[in-house]
Parts: structure tokens; C-alpha cells; sequence
């Protein structure tokens, strides 16, 4: 019986993909692989976003095309995902010993492809992308505490500097009614947190043209529709985030108090440049709208845009100084081909766009410190994702999403992933709280303080 391992790199929407395929392809035929050494088959589900996520794809590529030949060629290697769908010939005539590009759809029948892969090289390269985001079974390979629920798929924003509509195509909803059955079966096999993911979740629906059919009604749905303690929203667009999502996000409780709200700027001149939507006046009535509320803001910058002065920069630093954002991250702009932005005039060097970045993510180290100090001694409500080393038990409150943000490493705690505990914050370690039973009291910092 053929073994495959999957190896996704990237977002989570990549990862949602891979548990489709997974899907598709394990049961009575085939076996999941732990180890690549075990594997016949592995499939690299790539991210080609910017160049920096390219350079991780490669070098994945390159260890698993060590193990095949390490293996004689028994170990069949294929290359999935965003980078395979965007440049499948580029991809294969820099690593001709890979056996399969497949791009994002995979071929129709993954099942009998990855039969004649196992068999022998099999060579499908350059399959299209998809018209609507992929159905099916899904293997689900995050923690028994949370899964990821996609609404859509694609983007019709078409910011100038985004590969993603070249790349995934434009918006393409699911039914509510999939996406809800879906939830159900997650909860009912005992998930507590459903992660809603999209491009742009916040534009879900505007492509069905069915009145109601909307974030807000879905969110309504679903909170009526299924018994989970915990529905995070990621990938809220500044120009879409509407009123009713922003009042159910201050008044449900079952709708953690955090949003992902990618701003990627601030400047309105560079967000003009950069296609968004939106001035700085917006970002500014959403973030007012949360400030006393208790929601905790993610967010991203793109630092380094064709165009971007000093002065457009330092707004964005002197923004992210003012502990508006809990979380943050920033990257240097990297030109993508065929993108309006490629190309434009007013180019950053490179060396200087790494500069504003860096300096960005220091302002925001000082102010991610000093919010996690705050939390010192509060009791708080943490779910368990998963067992750590010497003892600990790591999880998150509701201020925390997983793989983008910090996490919670709890001690003296007998709980399993799942459970949701109440503990008091004792220690700050890095972006890392260390929790234990018991009530408030003074607490201290470990180690990483700017």
C-alpha cells in the first residue's frame, strides 16, 4: 500500500487545499506518511506569493528531491499549489527530477494519479486552476482544538502589487449552505474553534447575487446553527468590513474579540498607489470603532512600495507607536510579475525597504511587549492546542490566533487538547505567556524584552 506525505507550505488557505487532497486520496489505497523517508509518494504544496515564499518552496523541493535520490528513485516527488499553478514550466525546468507539477486543482482524478505516480514517473505538469474553490472530504491536520472553515476562494480586489487573482483567480464564494454542513461535522467531531478564512472574507457572497447572502448572515448562521465555543474571522478587508460584522464582532461572545484586518498601509498616497480601496480615515473609524471594545487587531505592512517615501513611511511607524495593533507583521515589498505594480516607477531599494520593515517590527516589538506585561497576573480563558516539552500544555485565549501570534504554555494544568481552561498569567516569555492555576497576583518578564 503506497504511503504519501504532504508537505503545505504557506497560508492556511494552502493548508485547506492539502487536506482536500488528502482527502481524496487516503483510505483503503493508500497510508499517510510521517516520515518523507517512509514516503512513496510526496507532494510539496507550494506558496508563490512573493519571492521569499518561492525561496521556501525551493529549498523544500530540494530536500525531498535528496530523499528521492537518496532512495534510488523510488520516492516520487511532486510540486503542488500556488507556485506549480502560476509557473508550472518554470517550476519543472528548475527541478527536472521532480515527477508531477500539478498547480492548484491537482489533476480531476488525484486518486488515480497518485496511483500512477507510485508506479512510476507520471509527469502531469501545468493543470488549470479551478473555477470555484475545491469541495471534499477534508483530512484534518491541525490540532483536535481548532480547524479552518474557508468561505471563498480567489479575489476580485485586485490590489496592484497582489499575484493572488493571477494566481487563484477571482472571488468565488461557497454555498452557505456547504459551508455550514461543514461547520457542523467540524464541531460534531469536536472542534472548538472554527478559523473562517478567505482572500477577503469580508467579501463573501458579493459573487453569488443573492440578497442575504453575506458575512453577517453567515456569521448569524452559523453561530445559530452550530454548538462551537469559539469562531475566529482572518482576512477582513478595510473598504468591505461592514457595521453589522463590526457590531457582531463587539456583541457575540462566541465571536472571539480579535481581528485580522490587513491594512497595509497608512499613507494615502501609497494606498492609492497600491490599489486598496481605502484612505487612512477608514482605517482610522474601524480601529475608534474596536478601540473600546476589547478587540485585539492583527494587521499587516507592506513596507518598501514603488513610491514610498520617508514620509510615507515614518506615518506608518508613527502609527504602529501608538499600540493601536496587539499583533503585526510587516514585509518588504517584493515586485511580482505581471502585476500592475510591477514595474512602477519610484522603486525602493531593497536594502532600504528591509530597513523600514525592520524598523516597523521593532516599534511593534515595544508595543507587543508592553500589551503581554499588561496581562500579567489576569486570569484568562486558554484552549489547549497541544502537549509541549518539560510538562507544559500550550494553548491560546481568545486574543491569540494559532501559527500567526503567540501562544500560551500552561504548567500544573491535567487537560487535553480541546479543553478549554481558566489560568493565571505568571510570566512573560519573548511573545510567549506562561500560565498556571490559581488566582491573580504580581507576576514578571522572562527574557526578550526590547
Amino acid at each position: 500500500m503506497p504511503n504519501i506525505l504532504m508537505a503545505s507550505l504557506g497560508c492556511a488557505k494552502n493548508l485547506v487545499d492539502a487536506e482536500i487532497m488528502l482527502g481524496e486520496t487516503l483510505g483503503g489505497e493508500f497510508r499517510l506518511a510521517v516520515d518523507p523517508r517512509d514516503a512513496d509518494v510526496i507532494v510539496v504544496n507550494t506558496c508563490g506569493f512573493i519571492e521569499e515564499a518561492r525561496d521556501e518552496a525551493r529549498e523544500a523541493i530540494r530536500g525531498y528531491l535528496e530523499i528521492k535520490r537518496q532512495s534510488g528513485g523510488r520516492v516520487r516527488v511532486a510540486a503542488a499549489g500556488c507556485w506549480a499553478e502560476r509557473d508550472p514550466a518554470g517550476v519543472l525546468a528548475e527541478f527536472p527530477d521532480l515527477d508531477a507539477v500539478w498547480g492548484l486543482a491537482a489533476p480531476s482524478s488525484l486518486r488515480e494519479a497518485i496511483r500512477r505516480l507510485a508506479a512510476g514517473p507520471d509527469g502531469i505538469s501545468g493543470v488549470g486552476g479551478r473555477a470555484a474553490p475545491r469541495e471534499g472530504e477534508r483530512l484534518i491536520s491541525t490540532p483536535a482544538s481548532f480547524a479552518y472553515l474557508r468561505l471563498s476562494d480567489g479575489c476580485d480586489n485586485r490590489c496592484s502589487y497582489c499575484a493572488i487573482p493571477l494566481i487563484r483567480g477571482g472571488l468565488a464564494s461557497r454555498q452557505p449552505g456547504a459551508i455550514l454542513d461543514e461547520a457542523k461535522k467540524l464541531a460534531d467531531g469536536g472542534v472548538r474553534e472554527l478559523i473562517a478564512i478567505g482572500q477577503d472574507t469580508t467579501a463573501y457572497g458579493r459573487d453569488l447575487g443573492r440578497p442575504g447572502v453575506d458575512l453577517s448572515a453567515l456569521l448569524e448562521r452559523l453561530l445559530a446553527a452550530v454548538d462551537v465555543p469559539r469562531v475566529r474571522l482572518l482576512y477582513a478587508h478595510p473598504a468591505h468590513l461592514d457595521g453589522r460584522t463590526m457590531d457582531l464582532l463587539l456583541a457575540e461572545p462566541r465571536l472571539c474579540g480579535y481581528l485580522d484586518l490587513p491594512i497595509q498601509h497608512i499613507s494615502d498616497r501609497v494606498l492609492g498607489r497600491m490599489g486598496r480601496g481605502y484612505g487612512k480615515d477608514r482605517v482610522l473609524e474601524i480601529l475608534e470603532r474596536f478601540a473600546g471594545g476589547g478587540m485585539v487587531v492583527r494587521t499587516t505592512l507592506l513596507l518598501g512600495f514603488p513610491g514610498e517615501s520617508e514620509a510615507d513611511f515614518l506615518e506608518a511607524l508613527e502609527l504602529v507607536g501608538t499600540g493601536r495593533f496587539r499583533h503585526l507583521g510587516a514585509f518588504a515589498y517584493s515586485p511580482e510579475r505581471g502585476t500592475p505594480a510591477f514595474g512602477l516607477a519610484g522603486a525602493v531599494p531593497p536594502e532600504e525597504a528591509a530597513r523600514r520593515r525592520d524598523a516597523v517590527l521593532l516599534a511593534q516589538r515595544r508595543v507587543a511587549f508592553d500589551w503581554l506585561d499588561s496581562r500579567i497576573g489576569k486570569r484568562e480563558e486558554v484552549l489547549i492546542d497541544s502537549a509541549g516539552g518539560e510538562g507544559r500544555l500550550i494553548g491560546r485565549s481568545v486574543r491569540e490566533a494559532p501559527d500567526a501570534d503567540g501562544s500560551i504554555h500552561l504548567r500544573g494544568f491535567f487537560a487535553a487538547p480541546g479543553d478549554i481552561v481558566t489560568a493565571c498569567i505568571k510570566f512573560r516569555e519573548g511573545y510567549d505567556l506562561l500560565a498556571e492555576p490559581g488566582g491573580g497576583g504580581k507576576g514578571r518578564r522572562r527574557g526578550g524584552r526590547a
